[in-house]
């Protein structure tokens, strides 16, 4: 099955990105209507949730904060429900471009593939130096598992097939869910390809919590390997 402008939602998971989230939507907005765009909100402390209601998009509001891996399956869920196809995740920081989605589409039409990953440029110039490291080594230690060439196994940035989210038990709720859904999709002989985007980073906060997430990293790896 081919991704189109209408068999497609937009999964936007939100932890206090008040500042962020008209510029996104608007931006979206352009692409998908509104009711296409699916909002969830991680329990965030800010205006977030209040700025989604008023804007008119889809809002799932979580009120414990679980995790951006629950945030992007319950989107994922009621995109699902709504009988959709295929969903683009983009985070709500602004460090992914919406005017990147045709190329994500036009990528996914060529061979019909179930995942579409962005792919970033990891040099010092546009990423900083420890998240090019983690990025080089996760995305190593995941391509020799799946044994599929994973170019950027922690970018956020994908078109999904919800047919493979579809039934689908993920152990993970908060980030390492990007890279247990990379090992669930390549287990389903899954089509997993990369498509070239702007690295984009200015400033914005970080909520990964760097020895819990290295700790979940390497749980969610030995867990698939040995499944």
């Amino acid at each position: 099955m081919k991704a189109n402008w209408k068999n497609t939602a937009v999964v936007v998971p939100i932890y206090n990105s008040e500042k962020y989230l008209i510029e996104l939507f608007e931006r979206i907005n352009k692409f998908f209507p509104k009711n296409c765009i699916f909002a969830v909100n991680d329990a965030s402390t800010d205006n977030s949730k209040e700025i989604c209601q008023n804007y008119g998009v889809s809002v799932l509001d979580i009120e414990i904060n679980r995790g951006k891996g629950y945030a992007l399956q319950t989107g994922f869920q009621a995109a699902l429900e709504k009988g959709f196809n295929f969903a683009f995740s983009i985070d709500s920081d602004l460090q992914h471009k919406p005017e990147d989605f045709p190329l994500f589409i036009q990528k996914q039409n060529q061979d019909e593939e179930d995942i579409i990953i962005g792919k970033r440029s990891f040099s010092h110039k546009q990423m900083p130096f420890h998240r090019i490291c983690s990025n080089k080594l996760t995305s190593k230690i995941v391509t020799f598992a799946t044994k599929q060439k994973i170019l950027d196994s922690q970018c956020g940035f994908r078109l999904y097939n919800l047919e493979l989210i579809k039934g689908t038990k993920f152990q993970t709720e908060r980030y390492q869910f990007e890279t247990e859904v990379i090992f669930k999709f390549a287990k389903k002989n899954g089509k997993i390809v990369f498509v070239p985007i702007e690295t984009i980073y200015a400033g914005q906060k970080s909520y990964i919590s760097g020895l819990r997430d290295i700790k979940n990293f390497v749980r969610i790896v030995i867990s698939e390997i040995k499944s």
